[in-house]
């Protein structure tokens, strides 16, 4: 029987690379993004969620597409100085980056309680685990989704739900190259020790594997794949 995955923030970069990674017969894909797109071969939304309402109002329905594998990826970034973020910025980015991933995985996780099978995957950041200045909503976010992480991790592993989060560094993808400067760019590079960005491929493998079959034994992790960024 095929598995059926949700995936947030499809549409482009990471989220578009783990789309492809399940467009195979194994798998039924429902995905969600903020630009209308048309898919033949799976099941497409387009939701604003940096609106709550709107997260609200599909949580009823994800609640009956009996989810194996919910994949939050959907993030938006406000870059400038705590004090010039103003609380309905603040807000639109808690709710895409956390409340999405808050409501969902609770519309998913009594179905996946019944199945006694399930995966969850929060794509965090670098910026969960270390900070920097004008990050602080995104930073903020990504810190409540590795809590959120470790808190699924320990109440419902033993119903063989798994959940982690994915922390990716600097990705190569559009989002990046229009928030980056060059200067920002080569300042990021000077300190990864791997020398180069990340790109999108390299997240969606290890989120397939994490949601696979295949991993078995791995949950509550926030794991981080940033070419050695936080090592120094």
């Amino acid at each position: 029987m095929k598995k059926n995955v949700f995936i947030t923030g499809c549409s482009r970069g990471i989220g578009n690379e783990i789309l492809k990674k399940f467009s195979s017969s194994e798998y039924s894909i429902h995905g969600m993004g903020m630009k209308k797109r048309k898919y033949n071969n799976f099941e497409y939304y387009n939701v604003d969620l940096s609106k709550i309402s709107n997260i609200y109002n599909f949580k009823k329905i994800i609640k009956k597409l009996h989810i194996d594998i919910l994949i939050n990826n959907a993030g938006i970034n406000k870059i400038n100085y705590f004090h010039k973020i103003s609380e309905n910025e603040f807000n639109k980015v808690f709710n895409v980056n956390f409340m999405s991933a808050y409501h969902f995985s609770q519309a998913v996780i009594p179905g996946m309680i019944k199945k006694k099978w399930g995966r969850i995957i929060n794509i965090s950041s670098i910026f969960g685990e270390v900070t920097k200045e004008k990050r602080s909503s995104y930073s903020i976010s990504k810190f409540a989704l590795k809590s959120l992480t470790k808190s699924l991790g320990i109440e419902y592993s033993k119903y063989g739900i798994l959940t982690n989060s994915v922390a990716p560094g600097v990705v190569n993808t559009d989002l990046t190259k229009k928030i980056l400067t060059l200067s920002d760019k080569k300042d990021f590079l000077n300190k990864i020790p791997i020398g180069k960005f990340a790109e999108p491929k390299d997240i969606a493998s290890l989120v397939y594997w994490l949601a696979s079959s295949d991993n078995k034994y791995v949950t509550g992790q926030h794991i981080l794949i940033d070419g050695g960024y936080t090592l120094l």
